[in-house]
């Protein structure tokens, strides 16, 4: 047997409106028609403005972005152009030196992965007076 409760519904937001006392009087009291239609215009024309002024940023902005974007590329195609060169003259003289000489460092490096000695932390710590 199951002792679920029965389902309840979520409280009911109440809106408490608090009046600000730093409101300006102008806005407090209701404007004139004519006022109001005066401010109304005045905000549109700001709007404009503000629209006008947004659209001359988006557009320096795609020429920037273009730029940069184009920019990478070239730097990107550059690197990977000096890091394929880089790798073909490495194998060219590895190619040139005799097997006997690449012996040493494949030593070396087996015996550094392989762990000789093992791999202590030690922690020193020194008292300074």
């Amino acid at each position: 047997m199951d002792r679920r409760l029965p389902a309840t519904r979520p409280p009911v937001a109440r809106i408490i409106h608090y009046v600000n006392t730093a409101t300006p009087a102008e806005l407090a009291y209701p404007m004139h028609p004519a006022e109001l239609a005066a401010q109304q215009r005045r905000e549109q024309v700001a709007y404009l403005r503000w629209k006008q002024r947004q659209e001359v940023i988006a557009t320096r902005d795609r020429k920037v972005r273009r730029f940069w974007l184009g920019f990478g590329a070239i730097v990107a195609v550059a690197l990977l152009t000096g890091l394929a060169v880089a790798a073909w003259l490495i194998w060219q003289a590895l190619a040139a030196i005799s097997l006997g000489v690449l012996a040493v460092p494949v030593v070396l490096l087996l015996a550094a992965v392989l762990g000789v000695g093992g791999h202590r932390c030690v922690t020193v710590v020194q008292h300074w007076h």
